[in-house]
């Protein structure tokens, strides 16, 4: 009854810790404002030509079409992307030998190790109704899909306990063309406004999504919630748990 008790503790305090990062994920959203292009790119002006282009870093969101005149080509899908992550794994079979009651059995389990993983990202503009704007997307969170996982069979004999049986190479990557919600700062490069991550403070939400804001507030808000709740009703039980398992034990 204690131990139990005390694995309900310890869940409600991680479930705390998630509900405040989720809060903590809608405050952001709530306190910076969505822009045009043309009004952010006015915004820079008058500020840049006011104060100088030194000091110019605006929270801001903007939301548009993905373009790119040189975008990545998708090491396995082809296709043209801004961001892609490509890993490569062998997959192979291994024999595993166990002992019970005397006798030896042999079972054999697939498995996989990766070979390879490259990461590349490149910059991009965002398209809406006013025009345009340049996103950098170094040190962002990007909302990479599943773009190709192909498996290439190279059977090889055993060797030892193992035996490979080939690679699959996986790709997940954000397309060119495709609407996406970007939340980060404006900074002004070269006399031209910017999005990219905030230049001093590293705690600044920089991401880029697929979502609109008002899907990444809601689910944000929905986790936060049902976190709460899960927090309380897990720390109530657990600790009437330890409270009945001492006075019993006594």
């Amino acid at each position: 009854m204690i131990v139990g008790g005390v694995l309900l503790l310890v869940l409600a305090v991680i479930f705390f810790f998630v509900a405040r990062a989720n809060a903590g994920k809608l405050q952001a959203l709530n306190a910076v404002d969505t822009y045009d292009t043309a009004t952010l790119s006015a915004i820079h002006r008058r500020i840049t030509t006011a104060l100088g282009a030194h000091d110019f870093a605006q929270p801001c969101e903007v939301m548009g079409l993905i373009e790119c005149a040189t975008p990545l080509t998708g090491p396995v899908s082809g296709q043209a992307l801004v961001a892609y992550l490509y890993t490569t794994h062998r997959e192979y079979e291994e024999r595993i030998t166990t002992q019970e009651s005397g006798r030896s059995t042999t079972r054999i389990e697939r498995r996989s190790e990766q070979l390879e993983q490259n990461e590349r990202r490149v910059p991009f503009t965002i398209r809406d109704d006013t025009g345009q704007v340049l996103v950098v997307p170094d040190g962002a969170k990007i909302d990479l899909i599943e773009t190709a996982n192909r498996f290439l069979e190279t059977p090889q004999p055993w060797t030892g306990a193992t035996r490979t049986l080939g690679q699959r190479q996986f790709e997940r990557g954000l397309e060119v063309g495709i609407r996406v919600f970007v939340s980060g700062t404006a900074i002004d490069q070269n006399g031209q406004v910017v999005i990219a991550r905030h230049p001093t403070n590293s705690k600044q939400t920089f991401i880029i999504s697929r979502k609109s804001e008002h899907e990444l507030a809601n689910s944000a808000a929905t986790w936060a919630r049902n976190m709460r709740y899960a927090a309380i009703a897990s720390g109530v039980i657990g600790l009437a748990l330890v409270v009945g398992g001492v006075l019993v034990s006594g």
